[in-house]
């Protein structure tokens, strides 16, 4: 990782899922439980259900996409490095995912959401960019992020 990267990202180790069914599901990354910044993201139910199991608070009958794509990467020499949610334009807010094949990294763009189950999957470090995160919300961003949400074309 380069300096760039240690300078302005933050490291996450916490991953909370709420869901409300007026707001929707919402994903919050946290520095550490205690932090008060962090990270928020509404995600729809396939993707909220993924970090679900990820996280052991659910157990799917049948694999999920993510398991699909894993299980046939694990037969290659992929080896995961990290996430790095990066970016925000338009509404929208954009992850790479960064992998090392035979010596050679290489970084895929990736919806933040996939990133971060795979990150749970792999054990692998989340970062995030610093100016990404916010402090407590007031229930007015709270609103507003759920008109985000509601104008995000999939």
């Amino acid at each position: 990782m380069n300096n760039m990267q240690e300078t302005e990202s933050v490291l996450i180790k916490e991953v909370i899922l709420e869901s409300d069914p007026e707001r929707g599901n919402m994903v919050i990354l946290k520095e550490h439980p205690d932090a008060e910044r962090y990270f928020l993201m509404f995600v729809g139910d396939a993707e909220f259900a993924a970090i679900a199991k990820e996280k052991n608070l659910i157990r799917p009958k049948r694999p999920l996409t993510h398991d699909l794509y894993i299980s046939i990467l694990e037969k290659s020499n992929v080896k995961f490095l990290r996430v790095e949610i990066n970016d925000l334009k338009e509404d929208t807010f954009y992850a790479n995912v960064v992998f090392e094949v035979e010596g050679m990294e290489h970084r895929v763009d990736s919806r933040p959401s996939d990133s971060v189950a795979l990150a749970l999957n792999r054990d692998i470090p989340i970062l995030v960019r610093k100016d990404l995160f916010r402090k407590r919300l007031t229930e007015e961003e709270i609103k507003d992020y759920e008109e985000i949400i509601k104008s995000v074309k999939f």
